[in-house]
């Protein structure tokens, strides 16, 4: 049995997962949502957990502004804050850009472990795996990431950028 907190806790996955209810979301997805309810979860406890400081979101809206638009539908962005939790901020970034009226695609570059990481999330209509899979990365349609050793941060958007042309001239 299911108690309160962890109730809580599953919701809160699922606003995560689903982007409050608004992708991937099916009956399914309710009635398990209903179930949670009824076995004590709360939707305001999902919803703040999972809040974010206003450091994080501070850096998270850095990335945001600081995209650049390509192809006219494609969004890539440098982070280039060092943070403990810089992948978490930069997938989330990445995420952030597809709410803009006309991104279809967004890539954060970031520098993380000493390594270049690119997180690209898609809307679905550009397929951020078969960009990324040229850099050596991977994932799926709507989701992917790549890893570059031994480049800079514009070494790393340059490879990207020439990766973006060869996807969009296909």
């Amino acid at each position: 049995m299911i108690g309160p907190t962890a109730a809580n806790a599953l919701l809160a996955g699922m606003y995560m997962d689903t982007k409050m209810f608004t992708v991937k979301t099916g009956v399914r997805t309710f009635e398990a949502a209903s179930y949670l309810k009824r076995r004590g979860a709360d939707t305001i406890k999902a919803k703040n957990m999972l809040q974010e400081d206003l450091t994080t979101y501070g850096l998270k809206a850095k990335a945001v502004q600081g995209a650049k638009v390509y192809h006219d539908e494609i969004a890539v962005s440098l982070f280039e804050e060092d943070s403990e939790y810089a992948k978490i901020i930069a997938a989330q970034a990445a995420d952030e850009l597809l709410n803009i009226k006309g991104i279809e695609a967004s890539f954060i570059i970031l520098l993380s472990d000493g390594k270049i990481s690119i997180s690209g999330r898609s809307s679905g209509k550009i397929n951020v795996q078969v960009i990324l899979e040229k850099l050596g990365g991977g994932g799926h349609l709507a989701m992917a990431g790549a890893q570059l050793e031994d480049v800079s941060l514009e070494e790393a958007k340059q490879m990207l950028l020439k990766a973006i042309d060869e996807y969009m001239e296909d």
